[in-house]
């Protein structure tokens, strides 16, 4: 079975909030969905070990902040590959809090919702929340980043409204990190070319991307 074909598969990038116990936590997650209209119900499904989670089945709520593209990768990195077990995660982090006390964003995201939890499914390494939408409103005009989006621009690509680009192969000088930008291909280039700013020569070159 070739999993890489889950990749198609379209997801987004959220921040999953909690405030319990006195303490505020969230974590990156890439799974949310709508499932019906009237009632508003959602669902969210996290990785079970999170912390995040666990703090979520204790409460019964959550906020959901939707990211949108002109979020910072650091937003992603700090939310999500540090666990809020060894570090403050709101330490120095502006947010503000939903009816249920959750922390949600409004800078660099396209909306945010609350969501009381009515059930619990244990997926065994992930967590399936079900719950009515209790608040929900747009928190600015960015285009929502999807999970796509979020893996080009960690690849060095870049993404524009409503297309995203992939990274470009480059090649680049070893030695001075030249970038060569010219008209004929490079790999049609005489051996004895050589790099314009160092006068190296082609074998120099490496290719990125």
């Amino acid at each position: 079975m070739d999993t890489r074909a889950m990749f198609s598969l379209s997801y987004g990038v959220f921040i999953a909030g909690v405030e319990e116990g006195g303490r505020k936590n969230a974590c990156i997650i890439n799974t949310a969905v709508q499932a019906t209209s009237n009632p508003l119900i959602m669902h969210v499904t996290m990785l079970k070990s999170n912390l995040t989670t666990q703090m979520i089945r204790k409460k019964g709520s959550l906020a959901l902040s939707v990211l949108s593209l002109d979020c910072p990768l650091s937003v992603i990195g700090d939310f999500g590959l540090r666990s809020g077990r060894d570090h403050d995660k709101f330490d120095g982090v502006s947010c503000s809090l939903d009816g249920n006390g959750n922390p949600y964003f409004e800078q660099n995201t396209a909306a945010r919702m609350s969501m009381n939890v009515s059930t619990m499914i244990d997926l065994g390494s992930h967590c399936l929340f079900i719950g009515e939408v209790t608040e929900a409103e747009r928190t600015g005009d960015g285009k929502p980043m999807t999970y796509a989006d979020y893996r080009t621009l960690k690849s060095g690509g870049t993404v524009a409204a409503g297309e995203t680009k992939p990274p470009q192969k480059r090649w680049v000088c070893s030695v001075c990190h030249y970038v060569y930008d010219g008209e004929i291909p490079f790999e049609e280039l005489p051996e004895d070319w050589k790099c314009p700013v160092c006068n190296q020569p082609k074998s120099v070159f490496v290719l990125e991307g």
